[in-house]
């Protein structure tokens, strides 16, 4: 024993002598790390002042702007004080608010007593303010930052120790008279600011070694403090631990004899505190299980007193657990059944009639603050011995309810957005659309007639822009019809070369105007006629082309028509017919193909502002192709160009005319593009002729000494084009030609060349063809010269002659057509004067607005009534209406046709349900007009043609 105590004692003193050192460690650690930490804490602080000291000085120098503006400026300006930027060198001048900021920063900079550096400056700056712009990584930082969100300061610490700057940055935004001067003052580098725009940027950078020096300095005396006072605590300790060690040892040996005492006592304790333990984990697990439920569980006797609950019960219904505990359950219950939930407890006990146990339902509860919500109940029953407790589980749901009123109300407010886009596509379409009838309908009036060719171009030049933003408006609205899923295909049939032609005509001059070639080829095994959508078909190839001619700054654009399938297939079958738009364009990298399908994507943001358009063509192409039974794609490599290609799903039909033969089968043909050359060979060859293909003048002559017994010679006039009465001009070419052959020639050109060629005297059997060249025309001229060739004495230059306008000429018997023209706008209306004059319509009545036309048509005994649906007073649907409700049966079978400009889906049906008889969309065609006035008036078409010469 005494043994074992002297080994404690020794124990004792080093364990004594230890603590001691390990409470000095720890002391000296204490304090380095509080002293750490106060040091950062203040660091922090101090950044914090310096931050909150720039933005208050910031924001005085803005309201000393603000001061010299409001002020100051108005009493100059009254005073007659010129303001300007240049006022040092004016003794009679004050400078512009802008200038004064900037010279007023300066003089605060170079302050002797200032450790503030102020500086205002822009990307944008005046060009006589040289130190204007950016000059660091910050100052470009700040200002990206602050156009971004410009309520908001941007700081930056930079530096380290006693050399760490604090540089502040607020945005400097336009007013509405910094608008003004800024847009109008002499030598501003941009002149569309707008109210808000971040201008320029207020920088401020001060130090912060006066805040850090004064910091260290505290903190030092502190942690000295400190150090003394731990030393002191450290020897107090050592007194108290010596006194501890005399204590300790005098109470060990009692402790001893107690120790045994207390051995067996404990061995019976453990048993019980084991057991009890157990049960308390198991009361602890279950009640942690409880609580940690988000729903409200609340348990009740068989009188319906609550006896527990868990802490749920607060967050739903406002109760802590403890003020439950003891009530009658009904507190909780709303409405009828509060009074009579204990008669439900009653009964279900005396008959067992399960009621609510064991099954869910939705009610109505009732929080402290007296408040009604949404629940659903779960009701269980527990029985042990005599006694039954209910257990009940509920859930608020107001979150869930409110979620599907919102879920609801968002529907309803997404139908109402769709309906007002809808409505608000209608508008713009009728809007636009309405002086576009009178630019589109003036113009086809104008090329109607005697026009010179220059004058003839210009006026196609109108149409086709008109044209052009019609296309972009049909795009809008197609668009909106395919998110809408209303897009439709309507088919019919019809030929595909003047379809084909007919979009190569309105491309033409988009093309020749960038010096570019434009040609179609179509293979042998395409059908001549085919059941599709032709309009659809035609906006397809438009969109295609007219991409394909925007992005192509030299060389050409084809168009190519094939069959998928191996051969032409009977009437009735299907086939799948591709087209492809070749060009020598810019071509589009790997990267952008995927998305260029999309609407609204282009290969980069700059191509909208190059070269226009809505981003909506290629989308819409995709639309129809599949809802054509086909499909679209591309090849494209940068800088060689793409081909876009489209296939469509058609049915074989009966065409009209018969198959060209030509009797003229050895031509010689003299093109400028090599590449075109092979694509007009495998033509030509397609039509049963036997072409040569040359690419140079000396090719052509040497071929023609050999042999001159060619029935044709074609030759491009830009191979030999300079000009026409140049020594090198087509002359010479012709005269070299005529050395050698007296073969009917062929000369095509651009429109601008033809009329150049057309007042030169190149000799007889001359035929000028306009490019791009048309099957149509070529067979023609080839199927005239095949009659001409053996006269002696044809013309000189034989070229397209225009057809002559469309008349409508009336039945016999008929007498005078009497027609009433109702219409608003007084450009639509001279535009559809015009038109039915045009069509030999002389008795037109006009009306301006639906209940003149209601009064005429009670007056007059009309064949036809033309009604624009939109107008003021009475609109037409409410005319048509009151029309038809007349008593006269004349009133009912009076034919109605529809003018609106109006094209959204529903419009036609809308003109129909009011008992309208047809439907005429804006702008009005001169031949869908005819086709309407044949339709309903019962007239003929007269076509008056002049041969060509």
């Amino acid at each position: 024993m005494t043994t074992e105590n002297t080994r404690a004692g020794l124990g004792d003193g080093f364990i004594t002598r230890y603590i001691v050192y390990i409470l000095s460690f720890l002391l000296v650690m204490g304090s380095a790390l509080v002293f750490w930490f106060s040091y950062q804490k203040n660091h922090s602080i101090n950044e914090q002042i310096a931050v909150y000291e720039a933005s208050q000085f910031t924001a005085s120098v803005s309201r000393f702007r603000t001061f010299y503006s409001e002020q100051f400026v108005p009493r100059a300006k009254e005073n007659g004080i010129p303001l300007t930027h240049d006022y040092l060198e004016r003794k009679d001048a004050l400078p512009i608010p802008a200038t004064m900021m900037i010279d007023f920063a300066k003089f605060l900079t170079d302050s002797k007593d200032s450790d503030y550096r102020i500086r205002f400056y822009s990307d944008l700056p005046f060009p006589w303010r040289k130190d204007g712009g950016l000059h660091d990584g910050f100052e470009k930082w700040a200002l990206e930052e602050l156009r971004k969100n410009p309520d908001k300061a941007v700081w930056r610490f930079e530096g380290e120790g006693d050399a760490q700057v604090l540089r502040y940055a607020r945005a400097d935004q336009m007013g509405q008279s910094c608008v003004n001067c800024h847009n109008s003052y002499p030598g501003t580098p941009k002149r569309d600011w707008k109210v808000g725009d971040v201008r320029g940027v207020l920088a401020v950078s001060r130090p912060l070694s006066g805040f850090e020096k004064a910091t260290k300095e505290a903190m030092m005396e502190s942690f000295l403090m400190l150090l003394g006072l731990g030393v002191a605590m450290l020897v107090m300790l050592v007194l108290a631990l010596r006194s501890l060690r005399r204590s300790l040892k005098e109470s060990e040996a009692s402790a001893d004899a107690a120790r045994l005492a207390n051995q067996k006592l404990v061995l019976g304790i453990e048993e019980r505190e084991r057991l009890a333990e157990d049960l308390k984990a198991s009361q602890v697990k279950t009640r942690t299980i409880v609580d940690s439920v988000l729903d409200a569980i609340v348990v009740i006797n068989s009188r319906g007193i609550i006896i527990e609950t868990n802490k749920s019960v607060y967050p739903v219904f406002g109760y802590e657990p403890e003020e439950l505990l003891g009530q009658n359950v009904s507190v909780l219950v709303e409405g009828e059944h509060q009074h009579k939930h204990d008669q439900y407890i009653q009964r279900y006990l005396e008959t067992g009639e399960p009621g609510i146990i064991g099954r869910a339902r939705q009610l109505k509860a009732r929080r402290k603050d007296g408040s009604i919500f949404p629940v659903d109940l779960s009701v269980n029953e527990a029985r042990f011995g005599d006694n039954v407790v209910f257990t009940g589980i509920i859930r608020d749901i107001s979150h869930r309810i409110q979620a599907q009123q919102e879920l609801a109300k968002a529907r309803d407010e997404a139908l109402e957005s769709a309906r007002l886009k809808s409505e608000f596509l209608a508008n713009m379409s009728h809007e636009i659309r309405t002086p576009m009838n009178g630019v589109i309908g003036m113009a086809e009036l104008l090329l109607d007639g005697a026009l010179s060719r220059e004058q003839r171009d210009q006026v196609r030049t109108v149409q086709h822009s008109a044209e052009s933003l019609l296309r972009i408006i049909n795009d809008i609205l197609d668009f909106s019809k395919i998110e809408a899923g209303k897009l439709t295909i309507s088919n019919s049939a019809f030929e595909v070369l003047p379809v084909i032609e007919g979009v190569i005509d309105l491309l033409a001059d988009n093309a020749q105007n960038k010096g570019i070639e434009l040609a179609f080829f179509v293979d042998r095994n395409v059908p001549a006629a085919i059941v599709s959508d032709p309009v659809r078909l035609r906006q397809i190839l438009i969109n295609l082309l007219n991409n394909a001619i925007k992005f192509t700054e030299r060389g050409y654009v084809v168009l190519k028509i094939s069959n998928v399938d191996a051969s032409v297939g009977q009437e009735g079958e299907r086939q799948h017919l591709r087209f492809d738009v070749i060009d020598t364009g810019c071509g589009i990298p790997e990267e952008a193909q995927a998305r260029l399908f999309t609407a609204f994507s282009q290969v980069d943001g700059s191509i909208t502002r190059q070269y226009g358009g809505t981003g909506l063509g290629l989308a819409i192409c995709k639309q129809l192709a599949h809802l054509m039974g086909g499909d679209v794609g591309l090849l494209s490599k940068v800088g060689v160009g793409s081909n876009f290609w489209v296939t469509i799903e058609a049915v074989v039909s009966t065409c009209t005319h018969c198959a060209f033969h030509p009797c003229l089968t050895s031509v010689l043909m003299l093109g400028a593009k090599p590449m075109l050359n092979g694509y007009y060979e495998a033509q030509l060859r397609q039509w049963g002729m036997e072409p040569v293909m040359v690419d140079s003048l000396n090719t052509l002559i040497m071929l023609l000494e050999g042999n001159n017994a060619f029935d044709l010679i074609a030759l491009d006039a830009d191979m030999a084009y300079y000009r026409p009465d140049h020594p090198l001009g087509m002359a010479a070419v012709v005269k070299s030609v005529r050395e050698y052959s007296q073969a009917p020639l062929v000369i095509y050109g651009s429109s601008k060349q033809i009329v150049a060629l057309e007042g030169v005297r190149l000799g007889r059997h001359i035929h000028l063809l306009n490019k791009p060249l048309k099957h149509s025309v070529i067979q023609r001229q080839l199927s005239h010269l095949q009659i001409a060739v053996p006269a002696a004495e044809s013309p000189a230059i034989a070229a397209e002659t225009p057809a002559a306008p469309v008349e409508v000429v009336p039945q016999a018997g008929d007498g005078s057509i009497r027609i009433l023209l109702t219409e608003d706008h007084m450009v639509n209306q001279k535009v559809a004067l015009a038109m039915l004059k045009k069509l030999g319509c002389s008795h037109v009545d006009c009306a301006v607005n639906g209940e003149e036309a209601l009064l005429a048509v009670q007056k007059h005994r009309y064949g036809l009534v033309l009604m624009d649906c939109q107008m003021p007073v009475m609109d037409g649907y409410e005319a048509t209406r009151k029309i038809r409700k007349l008593e006269d049966a004349y009133y009912q079978e009076l034919p109605i046709v529809a003018l609106t400009a109006h094209t959204m889906t529903g419009d036609e049906e809308k003109c129909y349900a009011a008992g309208m008889n047809d439907y005429l969309s804006k702008p009005v065609r001169l031949d869908e007009l005819q086709r309407k006035l044949e339709k309903w008036l019962k007239v003929k078409a007269k076509l008056v043609e002049e041969e060509v010469a």
